[in-house]
């Protein structure tokens, strides 16, 4: 979940666009991208996951995962002896990347049950962090406006950028929290205990 989309183009496609959200100085856009999948039963789509999977910059492989980059801009005055934010654009741009069964017409209904349901909970996943990262936006950007400086806003917008930063940091903390609560879940999943019930080996990353 890095700032920085570093995604292969050869393994994916674009999906869809999702709707810009505004919220005073907040704004976000969302592209889904997907990840071909090869195989017709638990055991071959999770083995050509594993040895095809999503490079998560943070995170290493992943099944999924969402990356992100974002703009901030900062306008600045002096105002009543003090150095005031007058202006703060925060635009966040959302990739989420799901994985997709190119083989899915071929799999028996039991397979295509397991495999809907991991995909859904995957997708709801990656939105979650998405969730995360507003709520966090919905917080700091607000806060940031209200920071003062000393007249003639001298190293204004920088103190601005560091607060931004702290805030990040602490929202990349609630993200990590998130995905640590979730690994017995992933792990209840029926298509996870079905390929692992195969033999095959965890995944590292969801």
């Amino acid at each position: 979940m890095k700032i920085l989309v570093r995604l292969s183009a050869a393994l994916l496609a674009v999906a869809a666009f999702g709707a810009i959200a505004h919220a005073d100085g907040l704004s976000a856009s969302t592209a889904y991208k997907v990840n071909p999948v090869h195989g017709t039963n638990a055991a071959a789509l999770w083995r050509y996951m594993l040895a095809h999977p999503i490079i998560d910059p943070d995170d290493g492989p992943a099944f999924a995962n969402i990356t992100h980059d974002h703009r901030l801009s900062v306008r600045t005055d002096s105002a009543g002896g003090l150095c005031r934010v007058t202006g703060l654009d925060f635009t966040w741009s959302f990739v989420i990347t799901l994985p997709k069964a190119v083989d899915d017409a071929r799999m028996d209904a039991a397979t295509k049950r397991m495999w809907d349901q991991f995909t859904a909970y995957l997708k709801k996943h990656e939105e979650e962090h998405r969730t995360i990262f507003m709520a966090c936006g919905k917080a700091f950007v607000p806060a940031a406006t209200k920071l003062t400086g000393l007249p003639g806003c001298l190293g204004m917008e920088k103190q601005v950028r560091a607060f931004v930063d702290r805030q990040y940091a602490a929202c990349m903390d609630k993200q990590r929290a998130f995905d640590r609560g979730q690994k017995s879940t992933v792990a209840g999943l029926a298509f996870v205990r079905a390929a692992e019930g195969a033999g095959l080996p965890a995944g590292k990353g969801f």
